[in-house]
């Protein structure tokens, strides 16, 4: 049995790193697959028994959801992560939460990289849609900075918070839990090791986690070309128009939510800021959300529907979809071009914003009302908006339903959750390689 799983995984691994060279298949196909790949992979890997823990056994569809909320860096879960898995059942999560994160493109294309091999049109356009670049211009200097960025941030949280679990784990198993939660944090995955479904309520005071983790979730949601950007130009004027709209989104958004939950459920100042920061993708938590009341629920909904920006390790439909949201209308309405720090946004933007925004939508929808009827209404519609609101988002929080839901919900759940990683409009492109060429004749049609 085991030469039998590793022949088939060493067989898909080749494929996906022969994905680049397949002329077969559209850069957003090619996507698509070498994700399902890893998330098949994964989901075997977790299911093997030497992967759990003495006497825990695992359905599939449980070690499916687990794989697929790992690479999707989403962090919901059907069952208790560290009671569950032994410690190379958690390695497991953890590289599929890097490749999840960093995504397969940029993986082929590092180890292209490292081997010297010629990076061709190919691999270039599936970097390009991996990170929602809008040209192929640059892509080598985005997996670069990707690769830097993650080493060097990631090296730097496990080092500060190694300190921060010292202080209760022994010296080795301090290093384990430190390098995992800055891994899922960095890559906004939201999995963690405490146990019980806690996420980070025992640390709920301690400044150096706190911060220390929402530094490290703001600059894996913040998107690999804003970084490279930041640390190329280092001056607001030189900056993109990309990258101011990040900045300003990001830090807008942070306050704003900061402010909002303080105020509706009462918490601390640092409290309030992480859950303002991890809302918007991460789904790591330091209050019980299941507790919150049903204003402040719907309000962390909003923020998980935004999410994160472009080119990044979160879902959402982005700050920038937003921004380009907010601005279009606001030009309809005080009749204006619609600008931004001296630029007009293209119609092109728009017109993808508000495509963005209806399939996001249409997969909600779709997730709320299967849960609902497959549920048999046992829980709340807040309840299942919520769930199916983080898992679109690849957020990660729930309101304590996930693990009791049944094999239906879980089905629907891993779907919305592939989605929104992968991307509603990386899906709905991949649906026909041809454009159509025929023309019709334009007629109006009374709008609103």
């Amino acid at each position: 049995m085991r030469p039998l799983l590793n022949s088939i995984a060493d067989a898909r691994l080749i494929f996906i790193m022969d994905m680049g060279k397949r002329k077969n298949l559209l850069p957003n196909q090619n996507l698509i697959v070498g994700f399902f790949l890893i998330i098949a992979i994964g989901s075997l890997l977790l299911f093997l028994p030497f992967a759990h823990r003495s006497g825990v056994s695992v359905r599939y569809i449980d070690a499916l959801f687990t794989s697929v909320s790992a690479v999707c860096v989403t962090g919901l879960v059907t069952l208790d992560v560290a009671a569950t898995y032994n410690l190379f059942g958690r390695s497991v999560i953890t590289l599929l939460i890097l490749l999840g994160g960093l995504g397969f493109a940029s993986v082929v294309m590092s180890f292209s990289l490292l081997l010297g091999w010629n990076i061709g049109i190919g691999k270039r356009s599936l970097i390009k849609e991996a990170y929602n670049l809008g040209t192929m211009k640059g892509s080598l200097q985005v997996v670069r900075t990707v690769a830097f960025a993650a080493l060097v941030f990631q090296g730097i949280g496990t080092f500060i918070e190694y300190f921060v679990f010292r202080k209760s784990y022994a010296p080795l198993k301090a290093l384990g839990h430190a390098a995992f939660n800055t891994i899922s944090a960095f890559n906004n995955a939201g999995f963690d090791l405490m146990g019980n479904y806690q996420s980070l309520s025992a640390y709920q005071g301690n400044l150096a986690m706190n911060l220390t983790t929402a530094v490290l979730i703001i600059l894996g949601g913040s998107g690999f070309f804003v970084l490279a950007d930041i640390g190329r130009n280092r001056r607001w004027k030189l900056l993109t128009m990309h990258s101011r709209v990040v900045v300003v989104m990001n830090t807008s958004l942070i306050l704003l939510g900061t402010l909002v939950i303080m105020l509706l459920e009462h918490t601390d100042v640092l409290s309030s800021f992480f859950q303002s920061v991890t809302a918007r993708t991460a789904g790591f938590n330091t209050i019980d959300i299941g507790a919150m009341s049903q204003v402040g629920q719907f309000f962390m909904m909003l923020l998980m529907f935004i999410g994160a920006s472009p080119g990044s390790t979160g879902g959402g439909i982005k700050t920038t979809t937003t921004f380009a949201l907010i601005v279009s209308l606001s030009s309809m309405m005080f009749h204006r071009e619609p600008a931004a720090f001296r630029r007009r946004l293209s119609d092109e933007s728009i017109i993808k914003a508000f495509q963005v925004l209806l399939l996001a939508l249409l997969v909600i929808v779709f997730g709320i009302v299967g849960i609902l009827i497959a549920e048999h209404n046992a829980y709340t519609f807040l309840q299942v908006s919520f769930e199916s609101v983080s898992a679109f988002a690849t957020v990660g929080l729930s309101t304590g339903i996930t693990p009791h839901l049944g094999t239906v919900s879980k089905l629907i759940l891993i779907l919305i959750m592939f989605i929104g990683r992968v991307g509603p409009i990386t899906i709905a492109t991949s649906l026909k390689a041809k454009p159509s060429v025929l023309k019709h004749i334009e007629e109006q049609v009374f709008i609103g």
